[in-house]
């Protein structure tokens, strides 16, 4: 009796995770999506600045902010952004 109910939890444990996503830890199915995927974030240096919203960073990688983003950023500074080389 004792195996049985172990065993009737453990596939609805195992069921239950699978219906709500991967376990932390976990990756999830890897499936094409048709909408582009966002980069993750990573900080690099500032080389350049263009007008009136772009910044560029040592390996070429631009970084499209706001305005006021823009003109507080200084030239020589670290930056963390979705960069897009």
């Amino acid at each position: 009796m004792f195996c049985r109910s172990a065993l009737v939890l453990s596939l609805a444990l195992g069921l239950g995770c699978r219906a709500y996503g991967p376990a932390v830890g976990q990756t999830g199915d890897m499936r094409p999506t048709r909408g582009p995927e966002l980069a993750r974030e990573i900080t690099l240096e500032v080389v350049a600045k263009h007008d009136p919203d772009t910044l560029v960073a040592r390996d070429g990688s631009t970084c499209l902010v706001a305005p006021d983003v823009y003109a507080s950023t200084r030239v020589g500074s670290l930056f963390r952004c979705r960069w897009v080389r």
